[in-house]
């Protein structure tokens, strides 16, 4: 099982933000970046350049999650490759 923490949030506005979470297991880390909209909707992106991508409507995102507890059981369970 995996552990997370989130390293740093950045608000867009007061009820949308971008959080960077690192996940990581015994042996392996990966940064995740997931785009929180009014705590309805959570966007994973995997690397820096979709999540820009995202934004400017040449991408979509990687993961979608209608719930904290969905993102919380993706992130704990999400393989982690070198």
């Amino acid at each position: 099982m995996n552990t997370f923490q989130n390293i740093n949030t950045d608000y867009i506005k007061s009820s949308r933000s971008i959080e960077t979470v690192l996940v990581s297991n015994e042996n392996l880390k990966k940064l995740f970046f997931i785009y929180n909209y009014e705590g309805n909707s959570f966007r994973v992106f995997e690397n820096h350049l979709d999540l820009i991508n995202f934004f400017q409507n040449k991408a979509e995102c990687n993961f979608h999650f209608n719930s904290e507890i969905e993102l919380d059981s993706f992130l704990s369970k999400v393989k982690i490759a070198n």
